[in-house]
C-alpha cells in the first residue's frame, strides 16, 4: 500500500526536495499563499475594493478551516487507500521509469494529473457533486487567492480519484512532487484577473482568459473549460469555450457569496435538499402508480417526475 498515490504528500515531497528543513518548508508555503494573495489584490484593487476585501477575507477563513479539518480528511484518505489496496490492482513497475530525465518524468506527471483533474472537474459539475465544488465558484471576485477557496470535501474527492486514476502508474515521488508544485503555481496564475489568452499557445497551456470563462456566471459557460493545465483536453472532449475576452460576471447563482458558515455547511444542506426532493418525487410517483392501478385515472396532480 506504500506506493498508493496520496496527493496530500505531493507538494510536501517537492518541498523536501527544494528546502532542507521543516522551518524553510513552512516559509515556502507562506510565501506561496502570500503570492496568491498579492496577485489577487493587485488584479482586483481598487476597481472592486469592498468586494475584494470581503472575498479575500472569506477565502482566507475557508483556507484556515480546511487546515483545521485536514487531519480528518487524511484519516479518511488512509481508509480509502486501504480499500483500494484490497482490490489488488497491478501497477506499472518502477523500473519502467528508470533512466528517464527528471524533466520528462515531471511533464508526464503533470499531463496525467491534469487528465485526472479534467474528469474530476467534469464530475464535480454534476448534480450530486456540484454542492461541494460550488464553494470554489462562489467567489464574486475571482483572483489568485480563489485557488484556495475549496471545500475540504472537494480535497477528499480529489485525493480519492487520484488514488484510483494515478496509482497504477507507479511514478517516482520526486517527479510527482515537482509536477504538483507546477500545478499549484499555475492554478494561482489562471485565477488572476488579467485578460491574457496565450495566443497561438491557447490550446497548449491554460490562460487566465480560458479559466475566467469557466468561472463566468452565464449558461453558455457552465461546465466548460474544465482542464487545469492543458486546454486541448477540453477541445478533445467538447467542453472548450473561449469566445474572446471575458467581461461576463463571475460567481454562481444561488450560492452564498462570502458567508463562510453557509459555505462550509453548503454541501450538507444541498444534499439534504436534493435527497428530500428525490424521496418526495419517488413517493409521488409510487402513489400515482397505485392510483392508476386502482383505475382512478392515468394522471394525478401530484404525479411529478423525479429530477
Amino acid at each position: 500500500m506504500d506506493n498508493i498515490v496520496n496527493t496530500s504528500t505531493f507538494v510536501f515531497e517537492a518541498w523536501r526536495g527544494a528546502v532542507s528543513d521543516p522551518g524553510k518548508q513552512l516559509i515556502f508555503a507562506a510565501l506561496l499563499l502570500l503570492l496568491a494573495a498579492y496577485m489577487g489584490w493587485r488584479s482586483s484593487w481598487p476597481r472592486r475594493a469592498v468586494d475584494t476585501v470581503e472575498s479575500v477575507t472569506a477565502t482566507l477563513a475557508i483556507f484556515l478551516i480546511n487546515i483545521l479539518l485536514t487531519p480528518a480528511v487524511w484519516l479518511l484518505s488512509e481508509h480509502f487507500k486501504a480499500l483500494y489496496a484490497l482490490l489488488g490492482i497491478p501497477s506499472v513497475p518502477g523500473s519502467v521509469w528508470d533512466g528517464l530525465p527528471l524533466w520528462l518524468l515531471s511533464f508526464i506527471a503533470i499531463l496525467t494529473q491534469d487528465f485526472a483533474n479534467y474528469w474530476n472537474h467534469r464530475a464535480m459539475h454534476l448534480k450530486w457533486l456540484w454542492p461541494v465544488h460550488a464553494i470554489h465558484h462562489s467567489d464574486p471576485v475571482v483572483n489568485g487567492l480563489t485557488t484556495y477557496r475549496i471545500h475540504i470535501l472537494e480535497a477528499f474527492v480529489m485525493w480519492g480519484s487520484y488514488t484510483i486514476l494515478l496509482t497504477w502508474l507507479g511514478m517516482p515521488a520526486d517527479a510527482i512532487g515537482i509536477g504538483a508544485l507546477f500545478v499549484t503555481f499555475h492554478n494561482v496564475y489562471v485565477h488572476i484577473n488579467v485578460d491574457w489568452g496565450h495566443g497561438a499557445l491557447r490550446l497548449l497551456i491554460a490562460s487566465p482568459r480560458f479559466h475566467r470563462w469557466h468561472h463566468a456566471d452565464v449558461p453558455e459557460s457552465h461546465g466548460k473549460n474544465l482542464a487545469n493545465i492543458f486546454p486541448f483536453f477540453d477541445w478533445m472532449f467538447g467542453t472548450y469555450r473561449v469566445p474572446g475576452p471575458c467581461d461576463a460576471p463571475v460567481g454562481a447563482a444561488g450560492i452564498p457569496r462570502n458567508d463562510v458558515v453557509k459555505l462550509t455547511l453548503w454541501p450538507l444542506l444541498e444534499w439534504a435538499r436534493l435527497a428530500t426532493l428525490w424521496v418526495e418525487a419517488r413517493r409521488a410517483r409510487i402513489v400515482g402508480w397505485l392510483a392508476r392501478g386502482a383505475g382512478l385515472g392515468k394522471s394525478m396532480p401530484f404525479d411529478i417526475k423525479a429530477d
